[in-house]
């Protein structure tokens, strides 16, 4: 659900490639560091919306990359149970913005969306890499699963299923270059599901019929995104993805209003800090 995740990516930008990615085994990373960010986005306001939804935001930002525990850095929080050359098992991240119902017309009249908080395992396989002198790439497959919960009443509304393959081009010569690819594949519980497409009988209008959303797939993305470095202190994010929600499982919905969606963001970062001390070496 990259309407659910890349809502909110923005605000924890530092992982999946946006501010901070994995680096070359060439280049050191400081085990601290610490600035600003400023980032924007714009993207549907729920999976297969026709409404748009944006945001922009500017804060202060600490990354620190232990060996074991991380923040800021891979997964936003990292805690890395088992690692070796090719398998890793970790906590992953997620989240997406509240949306008001009255500034859509799909949804007047029915509850808000949530401020949406995910968190769950994360199995990664290091698939394949390839040596292209001055670059490295790297093909990873990410199974995530995830307990999705809204914060305004710290109730549960489903879980998420997110098979995830990553290809990675990263300069080994400049700390933060780097493009990615992926794709995503997305299911969904019935909870989760009706959390976005459920209609009640008490629900219904002239434009709105009854709908029992039911559990599956909720869509795919596919993302592209580059990470430059500027100079020393600044680096800059540029990322955009095409969210298909054709052969959803909640098509029928009348919420369900897109088969094919676009969404992109931009983010800033000024370093201002860095520790002599370095972080450990990645793979």
């Amino acid at each position: 659900m990259n309407a659910l995740k890349n809502n909110f990516t923005l605000l924890i930008a530092l992982s999946a490639g946006l501010i901070s990615t994995a680096i070359a085994e060439e280049l050191d990373e400081p085990l601290w560091e610490a600035g600003f960010v400023a980032a924007a986005f714009s993207g549907p306001a729920y999976p297969a919306a026709d409404d748009e939804a944006t945001a922009a935001f500017m804060s202060p930002y600490v990354i620190y990359r232990g060996d074991i525990f991380s923040v800021g850095d891979e997964g936003a929080f990292r805690a890395l149970a088992f690692a070796n050359d090719r398998v890793e098992l970790d906590l992953s991240l997620g989240a997406s913005l509240p949306a008001n119902s009255e500034d859509d017309a799909d949804r007047r009249g029915m509850p808000d969306l949530d401020f949406l908080f995910e968190i769950g395992p994360q199995l990664i396989w290091h698939a394949a890499g390839h040596d292209f002198g001055q670059w490295q790439g790297d093909f990873d497959v990410k199974l995530r699963a995830r307990s999705v919960i809204s914060l305004g009443d710290f109730d549960s509304q489903g879980y998420l299923f997110e098979p995830t393959f990553v290809y990675e081009l990263k300069s080994k010569t400049r700390r933060h270059l780097n493009w990615q690819a992926d794709l995503e594949l997305l299911y969904g519980n019935d909870r989760l599901n009706r959390y976005f497409y459920e209609v009640s009988e008490a629900q219904v209008t002239e434009t709105r019929r009854a709908h029992n959303a039911e559990a599956g797939f909720m869509g795919a993305e596919i993302g592209l995104g580059l990470s430059y470095p500027v100079n020393e202190n600044l680096r800059l994010f540029i990322g955009g993805n095409i969210e298909l929600y054709d052969a959803a499982a909640n098509q029928d919905s009348p919420l369900f209003k897109e088969d094919v969606a676009y969404s992109g963001g931009m983010v800033v970062v000024y370093s201002f800090y860095e520790s002599a001390a370095r972080a450990p070496r990645q793979r």
